[in-house]
């Protein structure tokens, strides 16, 4: 009887270490495109279900809503999610093991844009990053359909290298600090941007909703929007992270926090104008906003951004930070 029980005891042994070793094997396997597609379908469910516990997510999990670090799946849009709305962009990166999603939830039943980064080791969410747009400007009650090319492959021939798409967003942002740069923007023809569902440059579809720049009596395009001087009131831009890279879509997202000095009564325009700075533009802000480009061929088509609200003057979030006190 004490052999048996001991040959027992064995099995037991070498059936948990055989569970735990696969276990472990399982969690370091590398989450490929279609792992991270399904760990960010599974973290949406979850937030719609107000049911963190669904998810496999890490001890030490970080996670941030708006800048503001959270308690995981407890407070912020966990608590105020009442449904989904039919809006979906995947910005999917193996690589660097991240992906990002554009959305429109609802929140207390007021459709809002969403956007959301999951970093993940293994086939485990150790970060997720939200930014939530409650802005004034806005459109997601009215939203259509994404546009469909942030869901199409682009050709071998017209896919640029991670460090190039990098580049490419970053000569927007560039152009943000000093608009003379503007025209090194490679922006194509027939680019769009959308901010929170608003068509804010590009072409004017009928009926399409239009938030002309302060001072403008019609809707410019991507590069007027970037050369007219409408930023030359001391902008800055830091931080600039990318969230994810997604050369096969040729996709670039990332979160960009321009800071506003608030010293600038007048803003002086390229063409020689002078326009006067609204009362919410004369005071020190921060603003926080996950930009999306499409580049093919090396030249963005199109642009959707999550704009959230106005923040303190140089509010940062802690995925940007060392320290309390230091920036990275």
């Amino acid at each position: 009887m004490k052999s048996i029980k001991a040959l027992q005891g064995i099995l037991c042994l070498a059936l948990a270490s055989f569970c735990a070793s696969a276990w472990a094997a399982d969690q370091a396997a590398t989450c490929d495109r279609a792992c991270l597609d399904g760990l960010m379908n599974d973290y949406v469910a979850a937030l719609i279900a107000h049911d963190p516990g669904r998810l496999p997510v890490s001890k030490e999990v970080k996670f941030t809503e708006n800048l503001v670090p959270l308690p995981f799946g407890k407070e912020g849009l966990w608590r105020t999610v009442t449904g989904q709305r039919p809006f979906d962009i995947y910005v999917t990166d193996p690589e660097r093991s991240n992906i990002v999603w554009f959305g429109i939830v609802e929140e207390m039943d007021k459709p809002v844009f969403l956007a959301v980064r999951l970093k993940v080791e293994g086939k485990t969410i150790t970060e997720a990053e939200t930014l939530v747009g409650r802005s004034p400007l806005d459109n997601a009650a009215k939203a259509g359909p994404p546009r469909p090319g942030f869901a199409e492959e682009v050709a071998p021939a017209d896919r640029s290298s991670r460090q190039e798409l990098i580049r490419i967003a970053n000569t927007k942002w560039d152009a943000f600090e000093d608009t003379s740069k503007g025209e090194l923007i490679p922006y194509a023809d027939d680019c769009e941007r959308h901010d929170n569902g608003v068509l804010t440059a590009g072409t004017r579809p009928a009926g399409s909703p239009v938030s002309p720049a302060p001072g403008e009596s019609r809707l410019t395009t991507c590069r007027q929007q970037m050369t007219s001087g409408r930023f030359n009131n001391g902008n800055t831009v830091d931080p600039r992270r990318i969230w994810a890279v997604d050369r096969e879509r040729g996709l670039v997202v990332g979160l960009f926090t321009p800071n506003v000095p608030g010293d600038h009564k007048v803003i002086a325009m390229n063409n020689g104008e002078k326009l006067t700075a609204g009362p919410s533009e004369i005071v020190p802000f921060t603003i926080e906003q996950v930009e999306l480009f499409k580049i093919v061929g090396g030249k963005i088509h199109m642009v959707e951004v999550v704009y959230g609200p106005r923040v303190p003057y140089g509010m940062r979030s802690p995925f940007d930070m060392k320290t309390l006190w230091e920036r990275r």
